[in-house]
């Protein structure tokens, strides 16, 4: 064993061999960030001793407006130059001196780097100068506490040689001090252990006792620092809170301005709780297709259809009736029940394909209606509209069905698209039942992305899309469709899907949270628990089970609590003490299946447009019935 300083020359040596091996704590700090990273578009982010660049591509997708990366081995930086975005420069420099003016970044990124820093007030020093007032600082390293104790060391092998790194391991209070002094406040702070994702790396390096031996230990750090002090109207304390699929934490969230301002392990000062002891909060789930006028409607159809057009002509000839009945109710009162079916299952942003109302635009709403993005309903029915945007390019997102069908007409549609040039980033496709496997790599080339409702196309069609779809396809997430041939809800959506394919528990909590986030370019947080990100939440029972498997167990009866933009939407009963007698003047009460919810706002208007479907006091909703207290 060789021991050095940390020195540019050493880092030269360790260059070479930096990403050959995997490192678990490399794995749990890359899937936190994609947490705790805002968006960043038009923004500048300084990435502080950037190392080989394995930051770039998470940065890049983030979409900040430029790179700023720093590094004083010249070795790493040889390296990151080959995974440099078009929007990034590089500065080959000590961290303490960093030549960009002041006030000229507005986030930093520093990730295993202070513990080689020899300096440390010097290198606040100069995050300070160099943030702009409104800027933050996140931080990732090696959790000091836990390797004193552990005597743990950082090291590299070269030519079979293992050649350790001297590293300032200050303890988490005094590092914590220096950050203060300097003017920085602490608004996320995180002391994650290793989880199951994890486990494979540590068996694949024949350490699995290892593993288990960490299983309670703090084995890194993640702060997050803001030079302004953060201001809060309420906090939520006492769940565990959901950083990622594998990882939650026992935190307390404080809210300000429908966004949340803080993430700690306990409240700054004494105000206004809402308390959710035993529970486990999740961020606001993302339906990512649904069509809300359709909330009351019934399944319609027989099944064995071959495409979409196919449907569509049977119901109009054999449920006429029942049609008519539906659409006789106001259509405002349609959507809020639509939405209502939303809220029951935990979604709180939902993609809506076709017209948006002025209802949906109401801040009384109870769930968020993505606005910004163009559709088209299909090529069946609309080839017109699709040909107007193939001559537009706007940019914007475009949602279409396509594909839907078992015919060769459902099969045609995508090369239709081609044909217009829609296969582009900016296009969603939902559905896709009808795509061959020589047409998979043609989408992943063209960066469309996809939404999938399986129980809707087994209840037309007879069949779901091919496993390797759901399984592989990077950029995918689920819909419930509308009730007309959805087996349920968004989490019956799951659940049908769970049952119905062999996909990790942390892929499907993906495609209901970060994967909708990001193909809708949802840019306010929606989709993760994270600073300043939208207070979208939703609380359930905690099993003890991580973020992912809790997912994929839910059910309606499980969605205790739910917020959007900072306000309570829906409490069940389990809650119903955390409203005060006088805030449930604002609510509803009503029964789901025999349960007690309790919705905000005057849900009376909704059941009485509804009366022609009612039924002894009761609605059926989807697969719910659901009436006044």
């Amino acid at each position: 064993m060789i021991a050095a300083r940390a020195t540019p020359a050493v880092f030269d040596e360790w260059a070479p061999v930096y990403d050959e091996a995997r490192n678990p704590f490399c794995s749990l700090e890359a899937r936190l960030l994609r947490q705790l990273l805002p968006t960043l578009r038009g923004k500048t982010i300084l990435d502080a001793g950037c190392g080989t660049g394995r930051h770039f591509p998470l940065l890049s997708k983030l979409q900040p407006e430029w790179i700023h990366a720093v590094d004083y081995s010249a070795q790493m930086l040889e390296l990151a130059k080959q995974r440099l975005p078009k929007n990034a420069t590089f500065h080959h420099a000590d961290c303490t001196t960093i030549p960009l003016p002041a006030q000229s970044i507005d986030v930093v990124l520093c990730s295993l780097v202070l513990g080689y820093v020899g300096d440390l007030g010097a290198f606040c020093s100069e995050m300070r100068r160099l943030l702009h007032p409104s800027g933050q600082i996140i931080l990732a390293d090696i959790h000091p506490d836990t390797a004193q104790r552990r005597g743990w060391n950082r090291s590299f092998h070269q030519q079979g040689e293992e050649i350790t790194i001297a590293w300032n391991q200050i303890d988490m209070e005094r590092l914590r001090a220096i950050f203060t002094a300097e003017g920085f406040h602490c608004v996320c702070d995180l002391e994650p252990g290793f989880s199951e994702a994890e486990r494979e790396i540590f068996v694949q390096q024949g350490r699995p006792r290892s593993f288990e031996e960490l299983a309670e230990e703090p084995v890194m750090y993640l702060l997050q620092l803001v030079r302004e002090a953060p201001q809060a109207e309420f906090v939520i304390t006492g769940g565990q809170c959901a950083l990622s699929a594998y990882d939650a934490l026992p935190r307390t969230l404080t809210v300000e301005g429908g966004r949340i301002r803080s993430l700690l392990d306990s409240s700054p000062e004494p105000m206004t709780q809402v308390s959710l002891d035993g529970h486990l909060l999740l961020p606001g789930l993302i339906n990512a297709h649904d069509h809300l006028e359709f909330g009351l409607f019934p399944r319609l159809g027989e099944g064995g259809y071959a495409d979409a057009q196919e449907w569509a002509g049977a119901i109009h000839v054999h449920h006429a009736e029942t049609i008519a009945r539906h659409r006789s109710i106001q259509r405002e009162a349609r959507i809020q029940w639509g939405a209502l079916r939303n809220l029951l299952s935990g979604v709180t942003t939902v993609c809506h394909h076709n017209p948006i109302t002025e209802i949906m635009r109401e801040p009384e709403f109870p769930v968020s209606v993505v606005e910004e993005m163009r559709w088209v309903h299909s090529a069946a029915f609309d080839f017109a509209g699709l040909q107007e945007e193939s001559s537009i390019d706007s940019g914007e997102i475009l949602i279409v069905h396509a594909a839907e069908g078992v015919s060769e007409r459902a099969k045609q549609e995508i090369e239709m698209l081609q044909a217009l040039g829609l296969l582009r980033p900016s296009t969603i496709l939902v559905h896709a039942l009808a795509v061959t496997p020589q047409m998979i790599d043609r989408l992943k080339e063209a960066g469309v992305s996809l939404i999938f409702c399986p129980s809707s196309n087994e209840f037309l069609f007879g069949t779901i899309p091919a496993a390797t779809l759901l399984e592989n396809f990077e950029n995918a997430a689920l819909g419930s469709d509308s009730p007309l041939t959805a087996c349920g809800d968004l989490l019956d959506e799951a659940a049908f899907v769970t049952a119905r394919y062999d996909l990790p528990a942390a892929r499907l909590y993906s495609m209901l949270t970060e994967n909708p986030a990001t193909m809708l370019r949802l840019t306010e947080g929606q989709g993760k628990i994270q600073i300043d990100g939208r207070a979208d939440l939703i609380a359930v029972p905690d099993r003890g089970l991580s973020p992912a498997e809790t997912l994929r167990h839910l059910t309606w009866q499980d969605v205790h609590f739910v917020m959007r933009n900072g306000i309570i939407q829906l409490v069940a009963e389990e809650l119903a003490h955390i409203l005060q007698p006088q805030e449930l003047a604002g609510f509803t009460e009503i029964n789901v299946d025999g349960r007690r919810r309790w919705i905000r706002g005057d849900l009376r208007p909704a059941f009485e447009a509804a009366t022609m479907l009612q039924q002894h006091g009761v609605i059926r909703l989807g697969e719910r019935t659901v009436a006044l207290a």
